[in-house]
């Protein structure tokens, strides 16, 4: 299984705009599936794309605009591959 690191953006606007519910639901994924190992979650003030947000990050590569809920399925995917 390989190692999945992924950054939110928890500035006021990615936050209030889907990043709240996005952590609740990667952080609930990684406890019940014992995941601690695999996925490192890393929060930020900003991730310099305010008006698209919420902004996350997954291996290096920049989402925008994302549904809290794909979140699980994108970390899915990356660690299956």
């Amino acid at each position: 299984m390989n190692k999945v690191k992924v950054e939110l953006c928890m500035g006021s606007s990615c936050f209030a705009r889907g990043n709240s519910k996005a952590l609740e639901n990667i952080e609930s994924y990684i406890k019940e599936n014992h995941l601690e190992d695999f996925v490192e979650l890393e929060g930020h003030l900003c991730l310099g794309n305010c008006k698209n947000g919420p902004n996350i990050k997954i291996n290096g590569i920049s989402f925008e605009g994302l549904d809290p809920d794909c979140l699980v399925d994108l970390v899915e995917r990356e660690l299956n591959k």
